[in-house]
């Protein structure tokens, strides 16, 4: 357990976690669940931007899966807030990850550098959400929105990351322990890396296709359509961009195998310690569970 670190030190950026947003989160929950994940209990969403001010609904609601590196949200929009209109346009384009969540130690300061690379910037957002044991904490820096087509890209801050990553939420049935890598098409990939090189302050490697973000934690992969096909052959794009891939790595992929298979989960082996499992439409991305050193497909080259 000692060898997890969920917190980035110095420079670093960890990829923190991602959102899949939702119209209905009891069924992706459901489907989760299916999945072989424990979840936390659904919470909503509450916000302010100063620390005198009483904190306010800010639009949604969520439920989290918790590794022992990162983590998976699932969101859906609860009211009426600029927040909740934004969730339901994405839903709009696909249900699916629309969500991509960086960590730093210091969000003051990654705030700054984006405002001076060029991005309108919100003002520094301090979220809460009750949870058992007291209230989770985050400093989110957040563009105006609008900046970013792939959805809500943002850099945080964990405040209180002792009460997120609980002991007691991290045994998951399917013996998954981290989130490594997300990949997504695009329109226009070499004008998307430009600005998320510029978003990252990171330079990114050629690959096949498409060109890749390593991070101090995990990696984020963007490809042309035809080479998001290419490693995920049959793979559907409903519309680009698509954040539509990511990989897990589990401590023990024969149990991961019978508990999707023991749920009614179609799983495929497509390379050694590699097993492909397809969209659920409850919850959209195709998902890539490894074991080992084994590798996503769009990481293979």
């Amino acid at each position: 357990m000692s060898d997890y670190r969920q917190l980035p030190q110095g420079d670093e950026i960890f990829l923190d976690h991602h959102g899949h947003f939702v119209p209905d989160i009891d069924a992706a929950s459901n489907a989760l669940e299916q999945l072989g994940f424990q979840l936390t209990p659904y919470t909503a969403h509450t916000m302010r931007t100063s620390p005198d001010e009483e904190p306010k609904p800010s639009g949604t609601g969520n439920r989290c899966i918790m590794l022992r590196e990162s983590y998976i949200e699932v969101l859906c929009a609860v009211g009426d807030a600029p927040m909740a209109q934004q969730l339901r346009e994405a839903v709009g384009r696909y249900t699916g990850i629309h969500l991509m969540a960086f960590t730093t130690p210091d969000a003051e300061t990654h705030h700054a550098r984006l405002g001076a690379a060029g991005f309108d910037m919100q003002p520094l957002v301090h979220l809460t959400r009750q949870v058992e044991g007291g209230t989770l904490r985050f400093s989110v820096v957040r563009m105006i929105h609008g900046q970013m087509a792939e959805g809500r890209i943002q850099f945080l801050q964990h405040n209180t990351p002792d009460l997120l990553w609980r002991e007691e939420l991290m045994h998951h049935p399917n013996k998954v322990v981290s989130m490594t890598d997300v990949a997504m098409a695009s329109a226009d990939p070499k004008e998307a890396v430009n600005r998320f090189q510029r978003y990252l302050g990171l330079v990114p490697a050629a690959c096949e296709g498409g060109w890749r973000f390593t991070l101090g934690r995990g990696s984020l992969t963007i490809l042309t359509a035809d080479a998001f096909r290419t490693a995920l052959p049959g793979a559907d794009i409903p519309d680009l961009p698509f954040i539509g891939a990511y990989s897990l790595r589990s401590e023990d992929l024969a149990t991961a195998k019978a508990v999707l298979n023991g749920n009614g989960i179609e799983t495929r082996e497509i390379a050694p310690d590699t097993v492909r499992v397809e969209p659920l439409p409850a919850l959209g991305s195709t998902m890539i569970f490894t074991q080992g050193d084994a590798k996503a497909p769009w990481m293979a080259n």
